[in-house]
């Protein structure tokens, strides 16, 4: 069997998605997958099982990123074809089933709301396909690091980012004396894009041990340095859906998104929203006091 699973551009979207692909694979022995994603996203399926290909979809003017795709699948008779873009491709390749992700549902987290395209009851949860090799980076990586307060400091919109003093300032309370995770390092994640940011944070946190991860373009290796940290703290972005999907505590700080529809999901999430404002929900809103006890409750 094949399946054409058309997934999301933006990371957080796609690690959300994860569900909806594992559970068709654990339902369909010796599935064979071509996944069309963004180029954010391609590494979050870079070692899926039964992995033919995965076909980066680069958003073009007019759609035409579309034309590409099909022209990129037109050849291939499709058993499953899932498209949680809501395009037209279903239709305009060869396919015996068909599921297209209808209309939002601002009533519902993603997650049930993917999952029930597939009528997936519970919901599936994001699930990572992390292997032996990305382990062993990560052994690499925290070689003398034991269980870090990973952060990721940096959003994809100022709105959605939290003060840089704030972070400095909870790294230190974290993990100093008498902190919840004192004397634990700290490691600072970020893209390429966010090394300036993150550069200054080390130099305000240069007496307290740990290391930086800029520029990982393999997610699942980030994922393998997550699943060994002592908890995450991030803005709403894609870092904070891969820490949780990795199993690490998390906390996810959130600014104008409503984390009922969009927060990382599982057990060990704390969403902590930015108090409503005349402006709106204003990250600058959001104090240190509130961040650190949403941490320490997390890990009680």
């Amino acid at each position: 069997m094949r399946l054409l699973f058309i997934t999301a551009t933006r990371i957080g979207d796609a690690v959300m998605s994860t569900g909806v692909l594992n559970a068709l694979i654990q339902e369909n022995p010796g599935l064979r997958v071509t996944v069309a994603c963004g180029p954010l996203a391609e590494s979050v399926f870079a070692s899926v099982p039964g992995l033919d290909r995965v076909i980066v979809v680069d958003k073009k003017p007019l759609g035409r990123h579309w034309i590409a795709l099909w022209r990129e699948t037109r050849n291939t008779r499709w058993d499953i074809v899932v498209d949680l873009r809501r395009s037209l491709m279903p239709w305009c390749v060869r396919a015996g089933r068909r599921l297209r992700l209808q209309r939002d549902d601002r009533t519902v987290h993603r997650v049930p709301f993917l999952s029930a395209l597939i009528g997936a009851d519970p919901p599936a949860a994001p699930h990572l396909w992390v292997t032996a090799g990305h382990v062993a980076y990560a052994d690499r990586f925290l070689a003398g690091l034991e269980r870090p307060v990973a952060i990721g400091p940096v959003a994809a919109r100022p709105e959605k980012t939290w003060p840089k003093d704030r972070f400095v300032a909870l790294a230190r309370a974290l993990t100093g004396k008498g902190g919840r995770l004192a004397g634990s390092p700290i490691v600072l994640i970020g893209a390429e894009g966010d090394r300036p940011v993150i550069d200054a944070m080390r130099r305000e946190l240069q007496d307290v041990g740990g290391s930086d991860l800029i520029g990982c373009h393999d997610l699942m290796a980030v994922a393998a340095v997550l699943r060994r940290s002592a908890v995450t703290v991030v803005n709403d972005s894609g870092l904070a859906h891969l820490s949780a999907a990795a199993g690490c505590p998390t906390v996810t700080l959130f600014g104008p998104t409503r984390p009922d529809l969009y927060r990382p999901w599982g057990d060990q999430v704390v969403a902590v929203q930015a108090p409503e404002s005349e402006s709106g929900r204003n990250m600058a809103g959001l104090s240190l006091d509130t961040v650190e006890n949403a941490v320490v409750e997390l890990l009680a």
